[in-house]
């Protein structure tokens, strides 16, 4: 199956975002997820963006592991399936500190829905953490949060200073792209 087959829209990601937590059980703490990545460009309707994935950052997440396993699978999502380059539905990747980094930062809640709570971390920090990699998707998904948001190239810088390396060389190598379109 090609990516784009297995790529949802942000109505499609929405429905299984509720999905997921319908299939949470009703007791228990707040099941926390941090999503990073692509994640925000799709969320925050970026015209024709579509993903596979829901990338969980794991440092800023807070959940019982099997019981958001159970509940991904009931809902028709994998979890995070390390064994496959390309899986053949949608899935949930657990992200830890590594070649991705978001810099120190304090997540804000971006939706509620049940038990299940959803976080991003400040549009600075996700910004910063696309231009770590800096391929053409990521400078895309950059350009269309700084505007969306009205994050200058200065904010982002903040939060590349706050990543260890190599991390933030990348990313201040990659603040180019940014520094060029804004005044």
């Amino acid at each position: 199956m090609s990516e784009s087959a297995s790529s949802l829209n942000r109505a499609q990601w929405l429905n299984l975002l509720e999905r997921l937590a319908d299939e949470l059980s009703g007791e228990g703490p707040p099941v926390r997820l941090c999503l990073i990545g692509s994640s925000a460009c799709l969320l925050e309707g970026m015209p024709g963006r579509i993903s596979r994935d829901l990338d969980v950052w794991q440092p800023a997440s807070d959940f019982d592991l099997l019981e958001l396993k159970r509940a991904a699978e009931n809902s028709g999502l994998l979890f995070d399936p390390r064994d496959s380059i390309l899986p053949d539905k949608p899935y949930i990747q657990l992200i830890r500190p590594g070649p991705t980094q978001l810099g120190v930062c304090e997540p804000i809640l971006w939706a509620r829905m049940s038990r299940l709570h959803i976080y991003i971390p400040p549009w600075a920090n996700w910004i910063a953490s696309k231009l770590v990699r800096g391929d053409a998707r990521d400078v895309e998904d950059v350009l269309f949060l700084a505007d969306h948001f009205g994050i200058s190239a200065q904010e982002v810088r903040n939060s590349v200073e706050t990543m260890p390396e190599p991390a933030r060389q990348h990313a201040l190598e990659n603040l180019i792209y940014l520094e060029i379109i804004q005044p």
